[in-house]
């Protein structure tokens, strides 16, 4: 099994959205400098890529609106919602099937990055992606095969050497586990993925990744009042989906998230995810998944009032863990994130 992460960092790859563009791409200097404070690099796509090439050669989009119309009341967590979900889905749809794009085009984003690493770096560390869903909860399990296929379309296209030495996993990109009406959630099920659709596109891209030796990581957000936190502790506690779960508290963008790190800090410590209260959600931890906490900084550091303060709780709250459990970064867009660099180094030093 490839190693951990325990102090990576977080590259935005390929498209900002649907009418940004790409991401800015570092020159081989400023990406000297991102490998000398961290040689752990997460390539991650934020833009949902609905578009895919079948083994049998067929190009396919994975969500359309004739898939949308047709959902039915057994697809949601709620059936008096059906509609007004249906809704919402389409509002999605409008930006996502704009946009048109294939997931070769974040694999060859990807694979020229780490062409372009490994040169600077033979050892660095890569994590792939796959990418998200956005906000098609209840769909989500339309994509595991698209996503499970992705991990074999990287293999193949990389340099094989790259895929061998440096490339330890893959991130599951979606962030949460959402009910709240659009997905059910049976708690007593794991072994079944919960019932849950993101679960299942989960476990197919564990699988896979599996399947060749690799690890699987994910970083999800904690909210104390939210129900997604709830089911992640399921996840992570109960099943063996996850080598890795690297945790948000997103405390840096919403000072509502006062307690998060105090309580994302215990579940490093407890190495389970635990409730507001400390208890450990699902009643007791049986899976081998390690437990880290993600560091979050943008261009707000520099730029806003309070925002230093609430980056240096994170330093004060986590700086036990460095180096002993795994730590990502987050630092937004590439060129914030070489414009933080100094402050990455100072606390990956500690």
């Amino acid at each position: 099994m490839s190693q951990l992460m325990k102090k990576g960092v977080l590259l935005y790859t390929g498209y900002r959205g649907y009418s940004f563009g790409k991401y800015y791409v570092p020159t081989d200097e400023e990406l000297s400098r991102l490998l000398e404070v961290s040689d752990e690099i997460l390539l991650i796509p934020i833009a949902t890529y609905n578009r895919y090439t079948d083994k049998n050669g067929n190009e396919l989009e994975v969500v359309t609106r004739e898939i949308i119309d047709a959902m039915t009341e057994d697809m949601v967590g709620d059936p008096n919602r059906l509609e007004t979900i249906k809704k919402e889905y389409h509002a999605t749809a409008d930006r996502i099937l704009a946009g048109n794009y294939h997931i070769k085009d974040y694999v060859d984003d990807a694979n020229a990055y780490a062409e372009r690493l490994v040169a600077i770096n033979p050892n660095v560390r890569l994590w792939y992606s796959v990418p998200h869903a956005e906000c098609w909860h209840a769909l989500t399990h339309l994509f595991a095969d698209a996503w499970a296929d992705t991990i074999d379309l990287i293999k193949s296209t990389l340099r094989e050497d790259i895929w061998s030495n440096n490339v330890q996993g893959i991130y599951f990109a979606g962030e949460d586990v959402i009910t709240a009406g659009y997905t059910r959630f049976d708690c007593d099920k794991p072994e079944q993925d919960f019932n849950n659709p993101i679960v299942r596109s989960m476990r197919a891209v564990s699988d896979r990744i599996r399947s060749y030796g690799k690890s699987c990581l994910w970083i999800p957000y904690y909210h104390e009042a939210a129900s997604s936190s709830k089911n992640l502790g399921y996840v992570v506690n109960l099943t063996d989906i996850f080598d890795t779960a690297i945790i948000q508290p997103s405390f840096f963008f919403n000072p509502a998230r006062v307690d998060e790190i105090a309580i994302v800090s215990d579940c490093v410590r407890k190495q389970a995810v635990v409730d507001i209260n400390g208890d450990i959600i699902g009643g007791k931890k049986v899976s081998r998944t390690e437990i880290g906490f993600e560091m979050e900084i943008d261009e707000q550091f520099y730029s806003k009032e309070g925002y230093p303060e609430r980056y240096y709780a994170y330093e004060k709250g986590f700086g036990e863990f460095v180096g002993k459990h795994p730590t990502a970064y987050y630092a937004g867009c590439p060129d914030t994130m070489i414009k933080a660099l100094d402050v990455i180094g100072k606390f990956y030093k500690e």
